[in-house]
């Protein structure tokens, strides 16, 4: 249903500039009779799987009304009659992830005479922390709110985007790396501050809009090179100098600038977000499957695939306009 949403959106909304811009450059390129292109399908990348392919379920013990009681003196019943609630019961994964470091804390803690009630206790605090990585995963990305982050039907990064809009979303993954670093320490959490982190991510929509904008524009970086790498051989003069004056005007001009703020951007989060999921692994299959594809490193990724349509696009203007004698702008060269 969002794709629907978004087809119906594309054209009228200003999440969508970066396509108009795209098209120009096709129509005025398609305004020379050397060249043909068609404009590309709007294509969807892998979409951030549900909730029920990448949330993990974390382990759950009872404690016994006499033992129980018998925990009072410390902060052990307390913190587990919090969880055993009505309340406690639906939690939200950001506050689970405190909880967990609370009954941790407060096992770890607590002096009990009761040999097998302690053995029972600390057998939990060890599975309790062997979890913790994947409670935290839980907290940041798999939240049911979590969505927007990655979400595809927002549409393009905007075409004013830079790194200055990053702020918030850096100072927020930094913040969650310090935690993820020193769970073995047990860190103490601010939950205000926690939840304004996880919160500048799902107000970001960084993730979702950047995959679907270097996906769209490899796309079209495609198919103005075959266009390119199509037209004839020795067809030299006002043609090509029309053509490299559209190439100059439409895409060094406009549309370079702002991928260079993209690969900016990108470079700026992905390492973090990429060490942030690296330090709550493991991930459930779908979300291994899905974080390949926002590597920078993986070679099957949009990155890659990015990277590459950039890569062979100039080359296809270079080559052409080399075996014209052609400058960009359409001068010729001296």
């Amino acid at each position: 249903m969002s794709f629907i949403i978004l087809f119906a959106a594309v054209g009228c909304d200003s999440r969508f500039q970066t396509k108009d811009l795209f098209e120009d450059y096709i129509a005025d390129l398609n305004r020379s009779q050397l060249v043909q292109i068609d404009s590309p399908d709007t294509v969807f990348p892998l979409a951030y799987p549900p909730l029920r392919d990448r949330l993990q379920a974390l382990s759950e013990f009872d404690i016994g009304l006499l033992d129980f009681l018998s925990l009072q003196q410390c902060d052990v019943g307390a913190v587990a009659g919090q969880r055993n609630s009505i309340l406690g019961k639906v939690m939200p994964t950001s506050q689970r992830f405190l909880y967990e470091l609370d009954i941790i804390r407060a096992i770890e803690s607590c002096q009990i005479q009761d040999e097998g009630l302690l053995n029972a206790l600390e057998n939990v605090a060890w599975h309790k922390r062997h979890e913790l990585p994947i409670a935290f995963g839980n907290a940041v990305f798999n939240d049911t709110g979590r969505e927007s982050f990655f979400s595809l039907s927002n549409g393009y990064l905007p075409l004013d985007y830079s790194t200055a809009h990053n702020q918030a979303l850096l100072s927020a993954l930094n913040g969650l790396l310090g935690i993820a670093e020193n769970l073995k320490s047990l860190p103490v959490v601010d939950g205000a501050e926690f939840e304004q982190d996880l919160k500048a991510l799902t107000d970001s929509e960084y993730i979702g809009r950047l995959i679907f904008s270097l996906v769209q524009i490899t796309e079209y970086l495609n198919a103005v090179t075959e266009g390119v790498n199509n037209i004839e051989k020795g067809q030299c003069g006002s043609p090509i100098h029309y053509l490299a004056t559209q190439f100059e005007d439409n895409y060094v001009q406009r549309l370079q600038p702002y991928m260079a703020r993209i690969n900016r951007s990108a470079y700026q989060i992905l390492p973090q977000l990429m060490k942030l999921i690296e330090l709550t692994e493991p991930l459930t299959d779908a979300l291994n499957v899905y974080v390949e594809q926002i590597s920078l490193s993986a070679d099957i990724g949009v990155w890659a695939k990015y990277q590459q349509a950039s890569a062979q696009h100039a080359r296809s203007w270079s080559q052409l306009l080399a075996s014209c004698g052609t400058a960009i702008g359409g001068a010729k060269k001296g």
